[in-house]
């Protein structure tokens, strides 16, 4: 069986976010004499990413509902699940048949992370992004001799991976748009950021007002 080659086109995390007056995004004022005890719903922050690739043969999607506080009017911490799936299609030869058949290759995973960000004079980005990731990992194949099938030998793992990067942001109206780059401290050999940079964009918008 031929060796298979990943083409892993793009990857788009967006982490929407929500800011008050309260916490400088949208640059208005606070309600004078306005006090302000335990939660702040206006401070809740929420939102979602939503990413696609395509190559030969192949494809991806990812998607990340996100769920964060802003503490600061510079600081958000919060938690993104995260699901993707990415699929390539092999043609091979059945043994028995000795017609040629597709064997796609599915690789679903699951993601958890914390987040905590910092924006420094209004552009700056620090980012630093613990993640578990529960990945498929493939074994090896085997052909069923009755069928001439292929057989997948897989388990499921989990992978840790911390992220640290910097990135650029801009602010408009109640949110604002950044680009990160990221990089895995941890640099495990099965992750999928192993000596790769991570890129990530996300569109933040208020989602509650006072």
């Amino acid at each position: 069986m031929k060796k298979m080659i990943v083409v892993y086109l793009f990857t788009l995390v967006s982490t929407f976010a929500v800011a008050s007056p309260g916490i400088g995004l949208s640059h208005l004022p606070s309600k004078k004499g306005q006090k302000t005890t335990g939660l702040d719903r206006t401070r809740l922050l929420f939102g979602g990413g939503i990413g696609a690739g395509a190559g030969y043969r192949a494809f991806s999607i990812y998607l990340a509902p996100s769920l964060g506080y802003a503490f600061t009017d510079n600081f958000t911490a919060g938690a993104t699940l995260g699901f993707n799936y990415f699929q390539q299609a092999e043609d091979y030869t059945n043994p028995v048949t000795y017609a040629t058949e597709t064997f796609k290759h599915k690789y679903p995973g699951y993601s958890f992370s914390i987040y905590a960000r910092y924006i420094i004079k209004n552009f700056l980005l620090l980012n630093f992004e613990p993640e578990l990731n529960n990945v498929k990992f493939v074994r090896d194949y085997s052909v069923n001799l009755t069928t001439g099938k292929i057989i997948e030998n897989a388990q499921r793992t989990t992978i840790p991976s911390v992220l640290a990067g910097v990135g650029y942001v801009q602010r408009f109206g109640r949110g604002y748009s950044f680009v990160s780059l990221n990089y895995d401290l941890l640099q495990n050999p099965n992750s999928r950021y192993y000596q790769t940079l991570d890129y990530r964009f996300g569109i933040m918008f208020q989602l509650f007002n006072n």
